[in-house]
């Protein structure tokens, strides 16, 4: 694992972890990918032929706009999933079992971005036109909708290596974690108004925003590997605090991030005005808060210059660093969680890759 701790490259990072949960579980990555993208339409069924499917499978980086296939991969980093196969085999289960659960949890995850690209209005997702940006607005929300419907779906599938009851519970956590998602989308928009955010309000948002679905993959996982509902509860626990970690350094990607690894442009989160870890900072810093929040209460765009200057700003007064230094203290805590549980020991040092990967990829 020292080789994951260490590598440079943050999509190395996370080639490494999907390769070694393939190893290590016994199924990875590709199959979830493989199942998600069987669940889109229903293969062979009436609705094969409607255009909402072409954009969800644009969407997911499996073909262009067309149906066609693509120059280059255009995934997501699949970290949801992998933490659920993980834990579905650190609770001694089979992670086969959870496979349908992975690509249901990766399907929320990508409703949310659909939705969260129009919310933000951002025009470029993984280096590509955002799907509102090529269907209209309608269609996304249209499209958002029905790929949630589709996650959803794959919790009762008939094919399911789990008893009613296990439908049951993973059905509850599924539908908590999508309402938290929602609070936490809901502050994280209302942040961009202007009003005065407090750390713990930061705290509660990225908690709902991120670690909520990243815990329930990990709960879901384990209930899938036919966990008790305290272990599954711990490893929850354990995901949304990786989410945490996730979030913060995703703010520090959102201003410093290169354009080429991120697919947006740098000091993007500025430019919105929105209020992420490293702004926080730099309002409550003595030397540039004052000036920073006129800034951002002034409603004139942000030129590329002026976008620069005060990226350069923040980061020599501390704010890069202080957000940083966050992260990875949230990464810490999630593995003295980890420490805590008795797991089997090879899936259970790869969710603490995982949770050391969440604070050093580069996109």
């Amino acid at each position: 694992m020292d080789a994951l701790g260490k590598a440079p490259d943050g999509t190395a990072v996370l080639a490494a972890f999907s390769a070694q949960v393939r190893a290590a579980c016994g199924v990875g990555l590709d199959e979830v990918v493989a199942r998600a993208a069987a669940s889109l339409g229903g293969r062979g069924s009436p609705r094969d032929d409607l255009a909402v499917y072409r954009y969800l499978s644009y969407h997911l980086g499996l073909t262009d706009l067309d149906g066609g296939p693509l120059p280059t991969a255009a995934r997501g980093k699949g970290i949801r999933p992998l933490v659920c196969l993980c834990a579905a085999a650190a609770v001694g289960g089979d992670a086969a079992n959870a496979v349908g659960v992975a690509a249901a949890v990766e399907l929320t995850h990508e409703f949310s971005l659909i939705h969260d690209d129009i919310q933000d209005g951002d025009r470029l997702r993984r280096g590509r036109p955002t799907l509102w940006t090529q269907v209209g607005v309608a269609q996304a929300i249209n499209a958002g909708d029905a790929l949630f419907a589709i996650a959803r779906a794959l919790l009762t599938a008939p094919d399911r290596a789990y008893d009613d009851a296990t439908a049951v519970a993973l059905a509850a956590a599924y539908d908590e974690a999508c309402l938290r998602l929602a609070e936490g989308q809901q502050q994280d928009i209302g942040f961009e108004t202007g009003a005065p955010v407090t750390d713990a309000a930061y705290l509660r948002m990225v908690t709902d925003k991120t670690g909520a679905l990243l815990g329930a993959a990990a709960a879901m996982g384990a209930l899938a590997g036919g966990a008790d509902a305290a272990v599954a509860a711990g490893l929850g626990r354990f995901g949304e605090t990786v989410g945490v970690a996730f979030q913060i350094h995703d703010d520090v990607l959102g201003l410093w991030g290169r354009p080429e690894r991120t697919g947006k442009p740098a000091g993007n989160d500025l430019r919105r005005r929105k209020r992420s870890l490293p702004i926080l900072r730099g309002l409550a810093h003595p030397r540039i808060g004052s000036e920073l929040a006129l800034r951002l209460a002034d409603e004139r765009p942000l030129d590329d210059d002026e976008t620069a200057d005060w990226l350069d700003q923040l980061e020599a007064c501390g704010c890069r660093e202080a957000a940083t230094t966050e992260a990875l203290a949230a990464a810490a805590r999630a593995q003295g969680m980890l420490d805590a549980m008795p797991l089997r020991a090879e899936p259970a040092e790869l969710l603490g890759g995982l949770a050391r990967a969440a604070v050093m990829r580069d996109r």
